[in-house]
Order: C-alpha cells, then structure tokens, then sequence
C-alpha cells in the first residue's frame, strides 16, 4: 500500500485566507512569503516564514492568513488521516470484543473508552 501523501498547495494574496477542516495531524509548511495561523482552542497564533513548517496536534479548525503573498502546503502527517483514524479505533473496538469473548471473566467487567 503506498502511504505518500501529495501535498495539497494554495497562493494565498495579501491578507487572503484559507480556511482547513478537519486538520488534526496535518503538517502545514509555509512554502513562500508569510503566514499567520490561527487554531481553535490553541493558546496563541503562529506565524510561519518561508520554510517553516508546523504540525497541529489537536485543532480541527484552522485558518491561515497570508501576511504578504504566499504559497502554503498541506498533508496528513506521518500518514495520519481522519479514515486511518477511524479504522484504528474499529479496529481496537473488535479486537477488544474478541478478547472479551474468549475470556469469560472478563466480559463480566463494564468498559470505559478513552478517547
């Protein structure tokens, strides 16, 4: 299975922006100029220059402003994606559910998932 990602590239005018959805786990990299990037939930801005590079962790909404021209890049990091998310907590959910069935005592205790 081939995990590259190709990275999806904008150019951004002067204060353009670009709203990204969804981007837990997204590597953005500021290809030219300067960008001002604002995350939900995150303690302050970032502004990235020319080959900076920034990963977000934990917001799902993100909006990138371009302080001058610029050309910005984004991509799943690591080959982290909302599906590669989502199989691996069903993929975990299951085998929790065989565990369970082949040991008795077990299915007898509730069950508390982190998230």
């Amino acid at each position: 299975m081939n995990t590259n990602v190709t990275p999806t590239r904008h150019t951004l005018a002067r204060r353009e922006l670009l709203a990204l959805e969804h981007a837990r786990g997204f590597v953005v990299d500021c290809v030219a100029g300067e960008l001002w990037i604002t995350a939900d939930g995150a303690a302050g801005d970032t502004i990235l220059r020319a080959g900076e590079r920034l990963r977000l962790a934990g917001s799902r909404r993100v909006v990138v402003s371009a302080l001058r021209p610029a050309v910005v890049a984004a991509r799943p990091c690591c080959g982290e994606s909302p599906i590669r998310e989502i199989a691996a907590r069903c993929v975990a959910m299951v085998l929790d559910g065989i565990r369970r069935w082949q040991h008795a005592p077990l299915a007898s205790y509730s069950v508390i998932r982190l998230r």
